[in-house]
């Protein structure tokens, strides 16, 4: 089931790039990168993904504006938000624009893991 997955990640920061793909290393999950939300919305009208994960400040256009672009071209893709930003006005903002979670840097592996087996069918 885990080899269908395709997760685009959409970080700006390599090294935590690195520890989400190191975080998944050898579960079979296929991961996309986009270096910001300009490449985030060109990737996901090119390829179909099982989830987005989505930081949220990011050089180019942010992750809020992605989402929004995103979800207008009718996308249900899940999209789960991985910021710094935890008040609670930021996790409703997430939520405003359209993602399905809001989860906290540094990335908290079994939250992490809840949150796929919550999004990904």
């Amino acid at each position: 089931m885990l080899k269908e997955v395709k997760i685009l990640l959409t970080e700006d920061t390599k090294i935590n790039q690195e520890i989400f793909i190191g975080l998944l290393e050898g579960s079979g999950i296929a991961i996309d990168i986009a270096e910001n939300g300009k490449e985030a919305v060109e990737k996901s009208r090119e390829k179909k993904y099982s989830l987005i994960v989505m930081d949220i400040e990011m050089p180019i256009m942010d992750g809020y504006e992605a989402t929004r672009i995103i979800r207008t071209e009718n996308s249900t893709v899940p999209i789960i938000a991985l910021t710094t930003n935890n008040s609670s006005q930021d996790k409703l903002r997430t939520k405003q624009f359209g993602m399905n979670a809001h989860l906290s840097k540094p990335i908290d592996l079994d939250i992490l893991y809840q949150a796929f087996s919550k999004y990904i069918a």
